[in-house]
């Protein structure tokens, strides 16, 4: 149960707080909890509202790594996507990935034939522990009969064949991050949504907690820890400039965006799909119920926006770039059901190209206050080893002493909530459906409508098919909640 309970946050002594609820900072709790601290987490909005949110869902066991020989990566994303099959079977099934190979640069059937038994050879142990159902078979190339069955529209001028392997995916990255923050919580540690990060409480140049405001109620509260991490995304160098100074290699801004399109799936498999131009992006088409998600879109970020939104111009561009890559789609501004967009850490000042490596910073190894850090990840994938990493790092030589103590396997997800389909809410839902969704409102911190549908479910997904749903779980309760997050106080752009 993830209790909302300011009143012991305050009270009560905390090993580290963490200030940001996205994965990364849902991942820190978790690990921590798991070995016997105390931590507290606190978020400025919902948990998981910002870049977690905005996910292709796609958990990438690194395949791209081997083009460029960054065989640590790889090995990183096979590892941590056997850590996701393992822990969360019911929430992590296998995919299967298809590209079309036209004979285009390395889209060659010789290439990916060695690429793919490279693949299976360096990840041979990915089933290792994995339920029967949700392991991950060989790679192969198709021929051209064999593409063409599985993707009826593919431009088959000339089609060499098509590369086929498999990855895994969430079926709902929503409950993945509550699970593990209800996991987190199970295990000792305390997470407040809707609570801002003001400033640091010191004692000489040593922290020894946070000062934060309820957005709420507007009540300010002292939260005591001699650790704090700042795990808050594209907030961490707002947040580390209020509480410290501003570092710029914490976050350089990279535009990152999704599409939920109005089309059928043209394939069950998640296809991998490029317009036949050697300098054309690859994107991919999810199946996602009756539509599709596509993704994704990078661009450079101007200045330092924390909510970024692609412009109509980039929107345009995207549609463009698949309508060439599959003509079938004929996709115009009116196919866009919902634009996931999330701002993501790049290499360098304007550019799109992603940082290759997580940065965990001792903000007291460089004159700024000790016991204070800050941590900024990549990718979804490896939240959870960036978060063991960090807790290493900040603990010190004393925290390779730090074990994942007997008894704190993860608890059981809630029941009966098919998280990923709307549908559960039927006029007459079952009773299974009916206790789920009042355990989520009752045990998740849910404190508004679109906590609900968009951030403990992706029923909301649809804008259009909000409203009724909305009523639906409001005859459920028996009461209303609120639109949106009652929200009248904070201070701006933080965790």
């Amino acid at each position: 149960m993830i209790d909302r309970d300011v009143g012991r946050a305050t009270a009560e002594p905390h090993d580290l707080i963490v200030v940001g609820g996205g994965i990364y900072g849902a991942c820190l709790a978790m690990e921590s909890a798991r070995r016997g601290l105390r931590p507290l987490l606190i978020e400025r909005d919902d948990f998981g509202g910002g870049t977690s949110w905005n996910s292709l869902r796609i958990v990438h066991g690194g395949l791209r790594y081997l083009q460029s020989l960054d065989l640590r990566r790889f090995r990183e994303s096979v590892a941590e996507r056997r850590w996701f099959c393992r822990t969360y079977p019911e929430l992590v099934e296998p995919i299967e990935c298809l590209m079309p190979l036209h004979g285009i640069g390395l889209k060659r059937p010789s290439t990916f034939r060695v690429a793919l038994a490279v693949n299976d050879l360096l990840s041979r142990n990915r089933n290792v522990g994995v339920r029967a159902d949700r392991r991950l078979g060989p790679g192969r190339v198709l021929d051209v009969a064999a593409t063409v069955a599985r993707f009826p529209d593919v431009d088959r001028d000339g089609l060499k064949g098509g590369a086929l392997w498999y990855d895994a995916a969430m079926t709902s990255s929503v409950r993945i991050l509550m699970e593990t923050l209800r996991w987190a919580c199970a295990k000792g540690a305390l997470a407040l949504n809707y609570v801002e990060c003001v400033e640091l409480e010191r004692e000489g140049d040593r922290v020894v907690g946070v000062e934060a405001v309820e957005r709420m109620s507007g009540e300010r509260v002292t939260l005591r820890a001699p650790v704090v991490v700042g795990s808050a995304g594209p907030w961490g160098r707002a947040l580390s400039r209020r509480v410290d100074r501003d570092v710029e290699e914490l976050f350089r801004p990279s535009l990152a965006f999704n599409l939920l399109l109005e089309r059928p799936p043209l394939s069950e498999a998640t296809l991998a799909v490029t317009a036949r131009n050697p300098a054309s992006r690859t994107y991919f088409l999810r199946p996602a119920g009756n539509r599709i998600l596509a993704g994704t879109f990078h661009a450079p970020c101007d200045g330092y926006p924390a909510r970024a939104q692609p412009t109509d111009e980039q929107l345009a561009h995207f549609l463009s770039d698949l309508n060439r890559a599959v003509p079938a789609l004929e996709l115009t501004p009116e196919s866009i059901v919902r634009v996931y967009s999330g701002v993501l850490p790049a290499s360098r000042p304007g550019t799109e190209e992603l940082a290759a490596r997580e940065v965990i910073l001792d903000h007291g190894a460089s004159g700024g206050p000790s016991g204070l850090w800050s941590v900024s990840g990549v990718k979804y994938t490896t939240a959870r080893l960036v978060a063991e990493r960090t807790l290493r790092r900040v603990f010190g030589p004393s925290g390779r002493d730090l074990r994942v103590l007997a008894g704190s396997e993860r608890p059981a997800s809630v029941a009966g909530l098919s998280a990923d389909d709307p549908s559960v809410l039927a006029a007459s839902p079952s009773p299974a459906v009916a206790h789920a969704v009042k355990a989520v409102v009752e045990g998740e911190a849910v404190t508004c409508m679109e906590d609900l549908l968009l951030r403990r479910t992706d029923w909301g997904t649809d804008p259009a098919r909000a409203p009724e749903l909305a009523a639906r779980v409001t005859k459920l309760l028996g009461y209303a909640l609120p639109a949106q997050p009652a929200c009248g106080h904070g201070v701006g752009a933080s965790a």
